[in-house]
């Protein structure tokens, strides 16, 4: 991978991790529809907060229109519905070589693999707890599961350098063959909290 990680929607996940990366010395460059937050980021004012960690870092950011050049990694993680448009406008500063990685909630592998193809497409399931407050604040709350694999479940070379990425940000970060199955069962998982809203069992009920 190369040692520049761009960050394509820096809210609550995109800018948990990628503030992260920044404090270690990782050159990122954030990339946010609102431009109060990147410019709060360019300012260096990007201030994770929270039981989990607490600093203020910063870097390079822009809007999508501003964005230049090709970069060979690039971490997606705007909301599922944006999905679609959001990989439209990073395909074209997508490096030849280079992947996108899906750090959002749903299926949208499948999606970023039709536009910028399979072989630029990287797994990832994400369950950690932040909430962007503001421009330039971000709670993170709670810790937990980040996954990362190809679509194929193969071990390349790629793959165990962003495994190691991502250690930076939560250590227990896990490299799996099987990224799908991490995908669909926080998918079916989902589907039984909004049933069991209409029932007074609990979900093991």
């Amino acid at each position: 991978m190369a040692e520049s990680v761009v960050i394509w929607g820096a809210g609550a996940i995109g800018g948990t991790i990628g503030a992260h990366l920044s404090r270690v010395g990782h050159d990122v460059l954030y990339v946010d529809v609102v431009p109060e937050h990147v410019a709060a980021i360019e300012a260096g004012r990007l201030t994770i907060e929270g039981p989990i960690a607490s600093f203020t870092t910063g870097g390079r950011a822009a809007t999508p229109d501003r964005v230049t050049g090709k970069h060979k990694l690039i971490i997606l993680a705007v909301k599922a519905h944006h999905t679609e448009a959001a990989t439209r406008a990073l395909a074209p500063h997508l490096a030849k070589d280079g992947a996108v990685v899906s750090c959002q909630n749903g299926l949208n592998e499948l999606i970023i693999a039709d536009i910028v193809g399979r072989e630029r497409t990287i797994g990832a399931f994400v369950n950690f707890g932040a909430d962007y407050l503001e421009p330039g604040r971000i709670l993170y709350g709670v810790r937990g599961a980040v996954v990362v694999g190809e679509l194929d479940g193969a071990r390349t070379p790629r793959i165990t350098a962003l495994h190691r990425l991502l250690q930076l940000f939560e250590p227990d970060a896990v490299l799996s063959d099987n990224v799908f199955g991490y995908l669909w069962g926080k998918a079916a998982y989902g589907a039984i909290l909004k049933s069991s809203a209409l029932t007074n069992d609990s979900i093991a009920d």
